[in-house]
């Protein structure tokens, strides 16, 4: 342990030091931490008090998950802290399903973010991504129920998208798209899973760590 990591920890509060454990066990159960959350009190966005916390400690995090293999990333103009393994191992494995949902979302995030000025979230409906899908000619018909609730809850525990109103499985269902999609696939990633959209095989890898309280995804091993 290095002389600054048991300096910085000795000078916090308590009640710090037990907010940044739970911080830490966020972003490796999750992933990403965002600087704005959504109030279900208040049906709007507001700022995240644990990624200001995590943020004024960047460097004691760092230093603290580098020993045990993780890299922490902070990206600033979209709000977003997150973490990825330095072996390439970690990575979760998405089903066919959840992967071109995912990819389905991230092009309509990136189609409606040119329009927007300010926000770094956008909204959409479970329709509009099935409809998506049905453009791809990925599915002949709509995807089941079970499958679809299935693929929004794996995205939603990641911290990329977060349900506002209504079930994943009805047409209306309301989420907002979170700006760590962004991050969660990049170009090369995209042009694969493309490329890939015909091969019914589970196997495309995104870099989400993996919850050892729910036993799915599937951690891919390397």
């Amino acid at each position: 342990m290095n002389e600054f990591w048991v300096e910085t920890y000795e000078k916090m509060d308590s009640a710090d030091r037990t907010r940044l454990t739970r911080c830490i066990h966020m972003l490796l159960g999750h992933t990403f931490l965002l600087s704005d959350v959504y109030d279900e009190e208040e049906k709007t966005m507001k700022g995240n008090s644990d990624y200001r916390l995590v943020e004024r400690y960047l460097d004691w995090v760092r230093s603290y998950l580098e020993m045990a293999g993780w890299t922490v990333l902070q990206n600033r103009n979209l709000g977003v802290i997150y973490i990825e393994s330095q072996y390439g191992s970690d990575r979760v494995r998405l089903n066919q399903i959840t992967t071109v949902f995912l990819l389905a979302i991230r092009l309509l995030y990136d189609e409606e973010r040119e329009k927007l000025a300010i926000r770094k979230e956008i909204t959409l409906t479970t329709e509009d991504v099935v409809g998506r899908l049905q453009s791809f000619g990925t599915f002949q018909k709509k995807p089941s129920d079970t499958d679809m609730t299935e693929a929004f809850r794996v995205l939603s525990r990641y911290n990329l998208i977060h349900r506002i109103e209504g079930d994943w499985k009805e047409a209306e269902c309301r989420f907002l798209v979170l700006p760590s999609i962004a991050l969660a696939l990049d170009g090369e990633v995209i042009k694969r899973i493309f490329d890939s959209l015909s091969t019914p095989e589970d196997g495309e890898t995104a870099p989400l760590t993996e919850d050892a309280e729910d036993g799915e995804p599937e951690e891919e091993n390397s």
